[in-house]
């Protein structure tokens, strides 16, 4: 999203795959990422770029891997940045975007997100999408059998396991955890345990220890690795937010 964002407060929830930063001086090129966004400006309007056109809105929501650049003007600006695939995700995409790049976001849901994000204590991603996105499956419906895997790899200190051992642990085959894994999340198994350990290494940085340090203990090969996979997946570089970052608060998708 940003090479150099002022944050002032950032929560990453591992329940929903998804970041929520609040902060102001987001000022960037033109880019691309992974995730569906959404924009709200706390402190007035921000300009927003994309298809050409420059104009400034109360909020916005950026479809997937469409190209585009917000420039905060120095204001207070809240960022949603959520995996497409998950349901609330396509909920909000059906809602709003169709086929289209972007949409403004309409005036009364911007109020109310607006109104969530501007609480002394930064509200969890779940309760920001749920306010665009009222009716999409709660994290609480899947599968037992999906719920269970999810918690026991949530605990894994580096988050890797191979297939087969998952798979013999639920007592099923590898094929149908991997096509029910999916079908109850949204996303890979692979995608999910890699978003698990961009977390812990995001979390772990911004605790004060190094991005090297926090790239090993999370599992990646290098700063590198990680810097390009957050870039990937989100479009921020977590050494520029953990540099810039004046105080951070990362909980789960329980708002904890």
């Amino acid at each position: 999203m940003t090479d150099a964002p002022h944050i002032s407060g950032l929560r990453i929830s591992r329940e929903d795959m998804s970041l929520l930063i609040r902060g102001a001086a987001i000022d960037v090129a033109p880019h691309r990422h992974h995730a569906l966004q959404i924009a709200v400006g706390l402190s007035g309007p921000f300009r927003f770029e994309c298809g050409g056109t420059a104009e400034m809105y109360d909020g916005v929501i950026v479809a997937p891997e469409a190209e585009h650049r917000l420039d905060s003007l120095g204001r207070d600006v809240a960022v949603l940045l959520a995996e497409p695939e998950l349901a609330a995700s396509r909920a909000t995409r059906e809602r709003f975007l169709g086929g289209a790049s972007f949409a403004p976001l309409p005036a009364g849901d911007a109020e109310r997100l607006r109104a969530l994000c501007q609480q002394a204590e930064l509200p969890s991603p779940a309760q920001a999408l749920a306010l665009v996105a009222p009716g999409a499956r709660p994290p609480g419906a899947l599968d037992p059998r999906i719920a269970a895997l999810q918690e026991k790899l949530r605990a894994l200190p580096e988050k890797r396991a191979t297939l087969g051992e998952l798979a013999a642990a639920l007592g099923l085959s590898e094929s149908r955890l991997t096509h029910l894994f999916r079908q109850e999340t949204g996303v890979s198994l692979r995608r999910y345990l890699l978003w698990l350990r961009l977390g812990d290494a995001m979390t772990r940085a911004l605790s004060g220890v190094s991005l090297t340090e926090a790239a090993h203990a999370a599992g990646f090969s290098d700063s590198a690795h990680l810097s390009r996979t957050c870039r990937d997946m989100f479009g921020i570089n977590p050494q520029a937010v953990a540099r810039h970052s004046r105080f951070v608060q990362a909980g789960n998708g329980s708002g904890t």
